[in-house]
């Protein structure tokens, strides 16, 4: 009896130690930071959400999400459909987007890059607060991706790619519509345009051309009124006027403005937030990779850049809205005109703002 007591004792000490001894500890979640490589001399300090830092694995998932057309109701149409990277990431030449039924949306596709330095609104009318929200509706918008997003966390779900990919960025097991906006944000801010021959120059790897230099004084002089007399020839006498919306070294201001447009029928910022003197304003667009963007303006009516300059110049009698309270717009509307070579000049300066390294990253490529 004692012999098998302790038999029965050694065995259950044996079988604790063995599950001691075999015993998996959890291994704690982590993601690898993800790192910016751009001079950082060159554009304002990194803007991060604080409750959406980059991680390798999240802006890796988002991107898959970006070129995936699994976000669309027939799977035909990605994010990256209406938003090529060789253009900027906008819409291959198209005034305005189709969407997955054929559908032409109101307005023109906006290029994304260098987002980080909005994050107060986004679209041409700043409808959406945030970047991830901002992510959500073009793939419930029925003129575009016409999904919901229930059948698109369903989708993803059922997908053992996107369910380890999910569980690898967020440590979870549940997709979610805020998770899908979080990767799609991750993604979206990671990807920044910050090494264009105007970058270069500024760090004195470069120099501009003497018709670059001219178009860049151009660019950041006031307008001149017809009134003042000035030597004509002297670029530093003729001023574009451009740095007042299109300043600092992001090329944008975080406004909406008017901009002299006749035959404006899309009321913009006014139709948001219901402010009649926000009607026909729209976002101000950052002007590097401009070369690349065309069409221009909310509605692409401009195909050309010299058609932008030569609006710039008109006398906006015909704005569609009041410029009475743009002193800007105002300015222009009564400035000298551009000759022809400085016309030129200013359009070689805008081409100084391509960054062909940003659009052939492959960091920002299809994944798949």
């Amino acid at each position: 009896m004692k012999k098998t007591l302790v038999y029965i004792v050694l065995a259950t000490l044996a079988v604790a130690c063995s599950d001691v001894v075999n015993e998996v500890p959890d291994t704690p979640f982590s993601t690898t930071p993800y790192t910016f490589n751009f001079n950082k001399s060159v554009l304002p300090p990194v803007n991060i959400p604080v409750d959406n830092a980059l991680t390798v694995e999240g802006v890796q998932l988002g991107r898959m999400l970006f070129y995936d057309p699994i976000l669309s109701a027939d799977s035909s149409q990605s994010c990256a459909s209406c938003h090529n990277q060789k253009n900027a990431f906008t819409d291959n030449g198209l005034a305005r987007s189709t969407g997955i039924n054929g559908t032409i949306g109101q307005r023109n596709s906006m290029p994304i890059f260098n987002l980080m330095w909005h994050l107060d609104g986004f679209f041409w009318d700043g409808r959406s607060d945030i970047l991830r929200h901002q992510a959500i509706e073009p793939i419930i918008d029925q003129t575009e991706m016409n999904e919901t997003i229930g059948n698109v966390m369903a989708k993803l779900s059922n997908s053992s790619r996107y369910s380890l990919a999910f569980s690898k960025a967020f440590d979870t097991e549940s997709i979610d519509k805020e998770l899908i906006g979080k990767a799609l944000e991750q993604f979206m801010l990671s990807v920044v345009s910050a090494n264009s021959k105007f970058d270069r120059v500024q760090l004195q790897l470069e120099e501009f051309t003497i018709q670059e230099r001219t178009g860049q004084v151009i660019y950041n002089e006031e307008a001149i009124t017809i009134n003042e007399e000035r030597d004509p020839n002297n670029p530093e006498n003729i001023g574009g006027d451009c740095f007042h919306c299109h300043g600092n070294s992001l090329f944008m201001t975080r406004e909406y403005m008017t901009n002299g447009l006749p035959n404006v029928t899309d009321i913009g910022r006014g139709g948001v937030n219901g402010n009649a003197r926000d009607n026909y304003k729209f976002k101000t667009p950052s002007l590097r990779n401009v070369e690349k963007t065309a069409p221009y303006m909310h509605d692409g009516r401009f195909n050309t850049l010299e058609e932008v300059v030569q609006h710039y110049l008109s006398d906006m009698s015909d704005a569609t809205a009041d410029l009475s309270e743009e002193p800007n717009m105002h300015a222009l509307r009564d400035s000298v005109y551009l000759s022809e070579e400085h016309k030129a000049a200013l359009v070689a300066f805008l081409k100084t703002l391509t960054d062909d390294e940003f659009l052939d990253n492959p960091a920002y490529d299809n994944p798949f």
